[in-house]
């Protein structure tokens, strides 16, 4: 699974226009939302982007196709999935972002496609990414978790990841971006676990915690530096 979360450094726009037009062929949708797919790149390669960028909502969209458990609605997840983090902008709340990410969902299918996919569940699993409460079923749970697979990468890949993190802050100080991001990080080990599924519990708990600690520890030493 490690390699999930490594750099793509080849020919990234066909990976995800591949990726994307598997996603359609799956849902039986037709050519004419391949347009949509260029319009998520766009969004995802914006300016600013350092961790939530492309990479990341293919790392997640592939996540689910390992995934070896029962999903409820496997076309609304993976839609949620590629929209999650659209309108992601580390200057706004998740609340706005995630708000925002919904409505362009619904803006792109809810005409030409309401019929086929279930627009409302979509927007509530993209909702979920907030990580702002407990999953109501399965398939928020299981989004939720896709989402945060970065915390159990390899040791390496998780200190690029903090970085990115931090340049996506860059518009704040050291001291507050430390002081948020303590208190994002504590969030997730006030929990009983990370991970709300019994899958990504098994595989990754143990990692995720570890690698957070760590970050935690670092945060914490020096702060003012």
């Amino acid at each position: 699974m490690a390699d999930r979360f490594e750099p793509v450094v080849e020919a990234l726009p066909e990976r995800w226009a591949h990726q994307w037009n598997r996603s359609l062929e799956w849902m039986g949708l037709g050519m004419v939302f391949i347009p949509v797919g260029e319009r998520l790149w766009n969004c995802y390669s914006s300016a600013g982007r350092f961790h939530h960028d492309p990479r990341h909502a293919l790392a997640c969209v592939r996540a689910l196709d390992d995934y070896p458990g029962v999903i409820a609605n496997q076309d609304a997840l993976e839609l949620a999935l590629w929209f999650h983090d659209a309108a992601y902008c580390a200057q706004i709340s998740a609340r706005e972002s995630r708000a925002t990410s919904a409505e362009m969902l619904r803006r792109e299918f809810q005409l030409l496609a309401g019929d086929l996919i279930d627009i409302e569940e979509t927007c509530r699993l993209i909702t979920a990414t907030r990580h702002h409460r407990e999953p109501q079923g399965r398939d928020e749970a299981l989004a939720m978790d896709i989402d945060l697979l970065i915390l159990a990468c390899e040791e390496w890949r998780y200190d690029i990841y903090a970085g990115e993190i931090r340049k996506e802050h860059n518009h704040v100080d050291e001291q507050t971006f430390r002081l948020q991001r303590v208190e994002y990080l504590r969030t997730f080990m006030r929990r009983k676990s990370i991970y709300w599924t019994r899958h990504f519990r098994k595989l990754h708990e143990e990692r995720a915690q570890s690698n957070i600690e760590r970050e935690l520890s670092a945060l914490l030493s020096n702060p003012t530096q």
